[in-house]
């Protein structure tokens, strides 16, 4: 077996995992939350701060409506319901205020960052759960490869991986001496950290993102001369920018131009679940899509230059490659 096919398999290897671990996972949180959506991605500003545009929201089923508390923010409960009169509309509001009635509870119910009250009354009947928790951002990325853009976008990444043997010159035994820096991993790190800033406090996103991107470019910089593998370098670089950056990317374009994902189809609703295949984008989304792309392409530029002046031996990026290895 050739090293390319050896190649292909690993990546397709490690790309079944990653499936297998998303629906092996969510399967589980249907059986363990009682929902058959156990995860949504929140598409507008209504609930902003509280939840932000992108991000993951579990939600658990009620089975004792009883227990749902109504008030405002920080004390009444985040319901996810159907909106009622309309069957495909899913909204993701607090609940401020209930009543009991001989039909079960009725809901008074507002987005945090909305003005007034939602218009109509929603019945217990409507209420798929409530939301137990989220994960800030990183839903952009299902909702990203479900347009026809995005998903090209993504595939040219992975074919760019697959098949950079192909594209770049050859690498000499040198590049694959010495042994890999640990430290080119800092700037990558840096949009985690920023995630979990965001979740506990989302103030200043705009800026935190904006440091997250600039570290990524400068990582996109450091670490195709710090690998001793080029394809450990690749996969790192890969994963990290179609399942953090891009999200990132896309969160920037909400914060900039106010362009959500509510506008990149014609769609109704604050949430969607996960598994659905959204098509036909606005031309709203063909804006936001190049703003991403001018976010994402200067690191990618840079990593990809870094990786053939590496494999070629240009000077002097051969020596400071040679210098983080410890050559």
């Amino acid at each position: 077996m050739d090293e390319g096919t050896k190649e292909l398999l690993r990546y397709g290897a490690t790309f079944i995992a990653l499936l297998t671990l998303f629906f092996g996972g969510t399967y589980i949180m249907k059986q363990t939350l009682g929902t058959e959506n156990p995860m949504m991605v929140v598409i507008s500003q209504s609930m902003v701060p509280t939840l932000g545009v992108g991000d993951f929201i579990f939600i658990q089923s009620i089975t004792d409506f009883d227990t749902i508390n109504a008030g405002p923010p920080s004390e009444g409960d985040i319901l996810v319901f159907l909106r009622p009169g309309v069957d495909d509309e899913y909204i993701v509001h607090r609940a401020i205020a209930s009543v009991n009635t001989s039909n079960g509870w009725v809901y008074t119910t507002k987005g945090d960052n909305n003005s007034f009250q939602d218009g109509s009354p929603v019945p217990e009947s409507r209420v798929i759960g409530k939301v137990i928790n989220r994960l800030p951002i990183v839903g952009y990325f299902s909702l990203f490869i479900k347009t026809m853009k995005g998903f090209s976008l993504v595939a040219f990444f992975m074919g760019v991986s697959f098949f950079y043997d192909y594209v770049l010159p050859k690498t000499d035994a040198n590049a694959q001496e010495g042994k890999f820096n640990p430290l080119a991993l800092v700037p990558f790190s840096v949009a985690v950290i920023v995630l979990v800033m965001i979740y506990f406090n989302p103030v200043n996103v705009k800026l935190m993102e904006y440091v997250a991107l600039f570290s990524w470019y400068l990582g996109c910089i450091i670490l195709p001369l710090a690998v001793n593998d080029d394809d450990m370098g690749l996969m790192i670089w890969l994963y990290h920018l179609v399942l953090i950056m891009i999200p990132i990317a896309c969160d920037l374009v909400w914060w900039t131009t106010h362009i959500t994902p509510s506008v990149w189809w014609d769609f109704h609703g604050s949430i969607v679940p996960v598994t659905w295949l959204l098509l036909e984008e606005s031309a709203v989304f063909n804006r936001a899509f190049w703003i991403i792309v001018r976010y994402l392409l200067p690191g990618t530029f840079l990593f990809l230059f870094n990786m053939y002046a590496k494999r070629k031996g240009i000077e002097p990026l051969r020596r400071f490659s040679n210098l983080l290895r410890g050559i």
